[in-house]
């Protein structure tokens, strides 16, 4: 049984619609632990990070946080 996802939204339904947080993070080229630490707000991604994040909500329909 896989592992609730503790991402705040809309991380969270991004994560979801691509099966999970590692899948997620892979999609993005980074780690969860990098992955978590943009969510939380903790870290900012970088100019081109952001731009993938952008893009990546937009194709599923999702607005993006950054």
């Amino acid at each position: 049984m896989p592992r609730p996802t503790t991402l705040p939204e809309p991380w969270r339904s991004l994560a979801a619609k691509l099966g999970g947080v590692e899948a997620l993070a892979n999609a993005l080229g980074t780690t969860r632990r990098t992955l978590d630490h943009w969510a939380r707000g903790d870290r900012s991604p970088s100019g081109t990070s952001r731009q993938a994040i952008r893009a990546l909500f937009e194709a599923h329909d999702l607005e993006s946080p950054v």
